[in-house]
Protein backbone atom coordinates (compact mmCIF):
# COMPACT_ATOMS: atom_id res chain seq x y z
CA UNK A 1 0.00 0.00 0.00
CA UNK A 2 0.89 3.63 -0.42
CA UNK A 3 0.73 6.21 2.37
CA UNK A 4 -0.93 9.55 1.70
CA UNK A 5 -0.57 12.20 4.40
CA UNK A 6 -3.14 15.01 4.48
CA UNK A 7 -2.02 18.51 5.43
CA UNK A 8 -4.81 20.89 6.28
CA UNK A 9 -5.84 23.89 8.37
CA UNK A 10 -2.34 25.27 8.87
CA UNK A 11 -0.38 28.24 7.57
CA UNK A 12 1.71 27.99 4.42
CA UNK A 13 4.89 28.19 6.46
CA UNK A 14 3.72 25.36 8.72
CA UNK A 15 2.67 23.30 5.70
CA UNK A 16 6.11 23.68 4.17
CA UNK A 17 7.81 22.60 7.39
CA UNK A 18 5.49 19.60 7.68
CA UNK A 19 6.13 18.50 4.10
CA UNK A 20 9.88 18.64 4.64
CA UNK A 21 9.45 16.28 7.61
CA UNK A 22 6.98 13.95 5.87
CA UNK A 23 8.15 13.75 2.26
CA UNK A 24 10.59 10.87 2.79
CA UNK A 25 7.93 8.67 4.44
CA UNK A 26 4.81 9.62 2.48
CA UNK A 27 4.20 8.37 -1.05
CA UNK A 28 1.63 11.14 -1.57
CA UNK A 29 1.36 14.55 0.06
CA UNK A 30 -2.19 15.86 0.15
CA UNK A 31 -2.71 19.60 0.02
CA UNK A 32 -6.02 19.79 1.87
CA UNK A 33 -9.15 21.66 0.89
CA UNK A 34 -8.79 24.39 3.50
CA UNK A 35 -5.25 25.21 2.37
CA UNK A 36 -6.46 25.54 -1.20
CA UNK A 37 -9.38 27.72 -0.12
CA UNK A 38 -7.19 29.88 2.11
CA UNK A 39 -4.35 30.45 -0.35
CA UNK A 40 -5.63 29.46 -3.78
CA UNK A 41 -4.01 26.93 -6.08
CA UNK A 42 -1.06 29.22 -6.74
CA UNK A 43 -0.45 29.91 -3.07
CA UNK A 44 -0.84 26.30 -1.97
CA UNK A 45 -0.30 23.61 -4.62
CA UNK A 46 2.10 25.58 -6.83
CA UNK A 47 3.95 27.11 -3.88
CA UNK A 48 4.43 23.78 -2.09
CA UNK A 49 5.08 21.56 -5.10
CA UNK A 50 8.84 22.13 -5.02
CA UNK A 51 9.28 20.93 -1.45
CA UNK A 52 7.51 17.58 -1.90
CA UNK A 53 10.66 15.78 -3.04
CA UNK A 54 9.91 12.28 -4.39
CA UNK A 55 6.34 12.28 -3.06
CA UNK A 56 3.44 12.82 -5.43
CA UNK A 57 1.10 15.73 -4.72
CA UNK A 58 -2.67 15.45 -4.43
CA UNK A 59 -4.85 18.55 -4.60
CA UNK A 60 -8.01 17.91 -2.60
CA UNK A 61 -10.15 20.44 -4.45
CA UNK A 62 -13.33 18.32 -4.01
CA UNK A 63 -14.65 19.41 -7.39
CA UNK A 64 -18.42 19.15 -7.79
CA UNK A 65 -18.91 21.41 -10.84
CA UNK A 66 -16.77 23.11 -13.49
CA UNK A 67 -14.82 19.86 -13.71
CA UNK A 68 -12.58 20.56 -16.67
CA UNK A 69 -11.68 24.06 -15.47
CA UNK A 70 -10.86 23.09 -11.88
CA UNK A 71 -8.88 20.03 -12.94
CA UNK A 72 -6.93 21.92 -15.58
CA UNK A 73 -5.96 24.63 -13.10
CA UNK A 74 -5.01 22.05 -10.47
CA UNK A 75 -2.80 20.08 -12.84
CA UNK A 76 -1.23 23.27 -14.18
CA UNK A 77 -0.42 24.23 -10.57
CA UNK A 78 1.55 21.00 -10.19
CA UNK A 79 -0.87 18.39 -8.84
CA UNK A 80 -0.37 14.74 -9.76
CA UNK A 81 -3.80 13.69 -8.48
CA UNK A 82 -6.99 15.76 -8.13
CA UNK A 83 -10.24 14.91 -6.35
CA UNK A 84 -13.85 15.10 -7.50
CA UNK A 85 -16.91 14.33 -5.39
CA UNK A 86 -18.84 11.22 -6.36
CA UNK A 87 -22.21 12.96 -6.00
CA UNK A 88 -21.29 15.23 -8.93
CA UNK A 89 -23.19 15.00 -12.19
CA UNK A 90 -22.17 12.44 -14.78
CA UNK A 91 -21.05 15.31 -17.01
CA UNK A 92 -18.75 16.70 -14.30
CA UNK A 93 -17.26 13.31 -13.49
CA UNK A 94 -16.66 12.66 -17.18
CA UNK A 95 -15.04 16.08 -17.65
CA UNK A 96 -12.69 15.41 -14.74
CA UNK A 97 -11.78 11.96 -16.05
CA UNK A 98 -11.11 13.26 -19.56
CA UNK A 99 -9.00 16.14 -18.27
CA UNK A 100 -6.90 13.83 -16.09
CA UNK A 101 -6.32 11.51 -19.05
CA UNK A 102 -5.35 14.44 -21.26
CA UNK A 103 -2.75 15.56 -18.71
CA UNK A 104 -1.57 11.98 -18.11
CA UNK A 105 -2.46 12.32 -14.42
CA UNK A 106 -4.62 10.49 -11.89
CA UNK A 107 -8.01 11.45 -10.52
CA UNK A 108 -9.69 10.37 -7.30
CA UNK A 109 -13.46 10.10 -6.85
CA UNK A 110 -14.52 10.78 -3.27
CA UNK A 111 -17.39 8.43 -2.36
CA UNK A 112 -18.31 10.17 0.90
CA UNK A 113 -21.94 9.53 1.95
CA UNK A 114 -22.95 7.78 -1.29
CA UNK A 115 -25.42 4.91 -1.14
CA UNK A 116 -24.51 1.50 -2.52
CA UNK A 117 -26.29 1.98 -5.85
CA UNK A 118 -24.47 5.24 -6.56
CA UNK A 119 -21.13 3.71 -5.54
CA UNK A 120 -21.74 0.80 -7.91
CA UNK A 121 -22.63 3.11 -10.82
CA UNK A 122 -19.65 5.41 -10.33
CA UNK A 123 -17.19 2.54 -9.91
CA UNK A 124 -18.44 0.85 -13.07
CA UNK A 125 -18.40 4.03 -15.16
CA UNK A 126 -14.86 5.13 -14.20
CA UNK A 127 -12.63 2.05 -14.01
CA UNK A 128 -9.40 4.07 -14.16
CA UNK A 129 -10.31 6.30 -11.20
CA UNK A 130 -8.95 5.96 -7.69
CA UNK A 131 -12.10 5.28 -5.67
CA UNK A 132 -11.88 6.81 -2.19
CA UNK A 133 -13.94 5.23 0.57
CA UNK A 134 -14.19 8.24 2.85
CA UNK A 135 -15.90 8.78 6.19
CA UNK A 136 -16.63 12.39 7.18
CA UNK A 137 -14.12 13.62 9.74
CA UNK A 138 -16.95 14.31 12.19
CA UNK A 139 -17.49 10.55 12.52
CA UNK A 140 -13.99 10.16 13.98
CA UNK A 141 -13.40 6.91 12.10
CA UNK A 142 -16.41 5.13 13.59
CA UNK A 143 -17.60 2.46 11.16
CA UNK A 144 -14.74 2.86 8.69
CA UNK A 145 -13.96 -0.84 8.35
CA UNK A 146 -17.61 -1.67 7.76
CA UNK A 147 -17.88 1.06 5.12
CA UNK A 148 -14.77 -0.22 3.34
CA UNK A 149 -16.16 -3.75 3.23
CA UNK A 150 -19.53 -2.48 1.99
CA UNK A 151 -18.13 -0.35 -0.80
CA UNK A 152 -15.63 -2.94 -1.94
CA UNK A 153 -18.55 -5.24 -2.72
CA UNK A 154 -19.73 -2.65 -5.26
CA UNK A 155 -16.35 -2.26 -7.00
CA UNK A 156 -15.31 -4.17 -10.12
CA UNK A 157 -12.30 -6.47 -9.91
CA UNK A 158 -9.02 -4.60 -10.05
CA UNK A 159 -10.45 -1.29 -8.84
CA UNK A 160 -7.99 1.21 -7.41
CA UNK A 161 -9.05 1.87 -3.81
CA UNK A 162 -8.14 4.55 -1.29
CA UNK A 163 -9.41 4.76 2.29
CA UNK A 164 -9.77 7.91 4.40
CA UNK A 165 -11.54 9.09 7.52
CA UNK A 166 -9.87 8.13 10.77
CA UNK A 167 -7.48 5.44 9.54
CA UNK A 168 -5.58 3.82 12.40
CA UNK A 169 -2.27 2.02 12.16
CA UNK A 170 -3.82 -1.17 13.54
CA UNK A 171 -6.21 -1.28 10.56
CA UNK A 172 -3.49 -1.38 7.92
CA UNK A 173 -3.11 -5.19 7.79
CA UNK A 174 -6.85 -5.53 7.11
CA UNK A 175 -6.83 -2.86 4.43
CA UNK A 176 -3.82 -4.48 2.77
CA UNK A 177 -5.61 -7.83 2.81
CA UNK A 178 -8.67 -6.21 1.22
CA UNK A 179 -6.57 -4.83 -1.64
CA UNK A 180 -6.54 -1.16 -0.69
CA UNK A 181 -3.98 0.79 -2.74
CA UNK A 182 -3.75 4.01 -0.71
CA UNK A 183 -4.36 4.76 2.96
CA UNK A 184 -4.95 8.43 3.71
CA UNK A 185 -3.91 9.63 7.15
CA UNK A 186 -4.26 13.09 8.63
CA UNK A 187 -4.24 13.92 12.30
CA UNK A 188 -2.85 10.56 13.44
CA UNK A 189 0.39 11.74 11.84
CA UNK A 190 0.24 15.54 11.62
CA UNK A 191 -0.97 15.97 15.22
CA UNK A 192 1.36 13.35 16.71
CA UNK A 193 3.87 14.43 19.32
CA UNK A 194 6.63 13.19 17.00
CA UNK A 195 5.31 13.65 13.48
CA UNK A 196 8.37 12.14 11.78
CA UNK A 197 8.22 8.99 13.90
CA UNK A 198 4.47 8.62 13.36
CA UNK A 199 4.90 8.92 9.59
CA UNK A 200 7.72 6.40 9.57
CA UNK A 201 5.66 3.95 11.59
CA UNK A 202 2.64 4.28 9.28
CA UNK A 203 4.89 3.93 6.24
CA UNK A 204 6.51 0.79 7.63
CA UNK A 205 3.11 -0.71 8.46
CA UNK A 206 1.87 0.09 4.95
CA UNK A 207 4.49 -2.02 3.19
Amino acid sequence: MKLQVAIDRVSKAAAREMIEVLRDSADIIEIGTSLIKDFGLTGSVAALRECCGPARLLADVKTCDEGAYEFERSFEAGADIVTVMGFSSEATLQACAETARRFGKDYMIDLMELDEERVRRVAAAFPDAILCVHLPSDKNGEGLEERVRRDLQQFPAGARVAVAGGVKQAQLPLFRELGVEIVIVGGAITKAEDMRQAAEEFAAASI
